[in-house]
C-alpha cells in the first residue's frame, strides 16, 4: 500500500458503486473449463439484470479445497506486467477471467485461481491485472477439524489496494479478515472498502463469520464485503456460504444464505460521510499513546 499522504483519495467524495457478489457453486474436482463457463453465465447474468461496477468472485471458486487436488490441478497466476499474449497456456482460468472482464465491462476480483504459490487474487479489466496473495495462512486446530494451509500455500508479503473511476478499494483473502491491521491501513489509504472473497467453513463461519465483518467496517468507517462459495454439504471441506456486506456504520446491507445466488449491493459514499461526520474517529485518534500505523514503512 502507498504511502504518499498527497495520493490518498476521500472516500467520501465518490460516485456510487454499484457491487456485486457471485456466490457460486463449489467447484468441480475435475471439470476446470466448465466451473469457468459457469462463472461466465452467472457474471453475465448479474451484469444483465443491472449497473455493475464490481464483481468478486469468492476464494476457492476454481479450486478443489483438498491439498492432493490442489496440487493436481494447479494452475500458473501470470506475472504481473506482462501482456495477455504473453501468459502461459496453463493459464486457462486467468484467461477466462481477463476474457469475462472485457466482455462485461467490469472490474473483477477473480479470487484464488488454482496456484501453488499461494491463494492469488487476480483482479482486472481490459487486460490489466493485479495479484494479491494471501498473506496470513488458514492453519487451525480446533477439536472438530483440523486444516493447514501452510502444507500446500505460501504466504505473500505485501498487501494490495486498487484504483478505479469510483473510487480505491482494498483487496484481501479469507483468513486476512481475522487481521485488523489490513482494514484498518485500507481505510487510512483512503479506500471505499475492502473486498474480502473467502472460504470459512461452517465451524467458525456461524460464530465469527458476520461478527468479523461488522467489526472491520465499524472499527474503520468503511464497506466491507465477502464473497463466498455457495455450501456443498457432501464435500471433506464445507464452505459456511453467507456471502454478505457490511456498511460503515455496521450494518448488514446485502446477504446471501447458502445456496448459490448473486448478490447486489452498493457502497454509497454518502453513508461514509454521514458516519464520520457523527462519530468522527479520524480526528479522535491519540497518536501521542499510541502509534499511527498508516506512518509506518512497509
Amino acid at each position: 500500500m502507498t504511502q504518499d499522504t498527497n495520493s490518498i483519495p476521500n472516500a467520501a467524495n465518490g460516485p456510487k458503486v454499484n457491487v456485486v457478489l457471485v456466490q457460486i457453486r463449489p467447484a468441480p474436482a475435475d471439470d476446470v473449463i466448465g466451473q469457468c463457463a459457469h462463472m461466465r453465465e452467472l457474471v453475465l447474468k448479474a451484469v444483465g439484470e443491472g449497473p455493475t461496477d464490481i464483481v468478486v468472485l469468492p476464494e476457492m471458486w476454481n479450486t478443489p479445497t483438498t491439498h492432493d487436488q490442489l496440487v493436481k490441478y494447479a494452475e500458473p497466476i501470470p506475472p504481473l506486467g506482462t501482456a495477455e499474449a504473453e501468459w502461459p497456456e496453463a493459464a486457462y482460468t486467468c484467461r477466462q477471467l481477463a476474457a469475462v472482464a472485457r466482455e462485461a465491462n467490469i472490474w473483477l476480483v477473480g479470487a484464488s485461481p488454482n496456484s501453488r504459490t499461494g491463494g492469488g487474487t487476480t483482479l482486472r479489466r481490459y487486460g490489466r491485472h493485479q495479484k494479491y496473495r494471501k498473506a496470513h495462512l488458514f492453519d487451525l486446530c480446533l477439536p472438530k477439524m483440523t486444516y493447514r494451509e501452510s502444507d500446500t500455500f505460501s504466504a505473500g508479503n505485501k498487501l494490495a489496494t486498487f484504483d478505479t473511476p469510483f473510487g480505491r478499494f482494498g483487496l484481501a483473502i479469507c483468513y486476512d479478515l481475522r487481521f485488523a491491521e489490513i482494514a484498518m491501513l485500507a481505510a487510512r489509504q483512503g479506500c471505499v472498502g475492502v473486498f474480502y472473497p473467502a472460504a470459512f467453513n461452517t465451524h467458525t463461519g456461524p460464530l465469527h463469520w458476520e461478527l468479523l465483518q461488522r467489526a472491520r467496517a465499524l472499527d474503520n468507517q468503511i464497506y466491507i464485503a465477502t464473497c463466498s462459495c455457495a455450501r456443498d454439504e457432501t464435500a471433506k471441506y464445507v464452505i459456511y456460504g453467507h456471502s454478505m456486506a457490511v456498511d460503515p456504520m455496521g450494518r448488514v446491507v446485502a446477504s446471501a444464505e447458502e445456496k448459490e445466488t448473486i448478490v447486489r449491493l452498493t457502497f454509497d459514499p454518502n453513508i461514509i460521510a454521514e458516519t464520520r461526520a457523527g462519530i468522527p474517529l479520524l480526528e479522535q485518534r491519540r497518536f501521542d499513546l499510541y502509534p499511527n500505523i498508516a506512518t509506518l514503512p512497509m
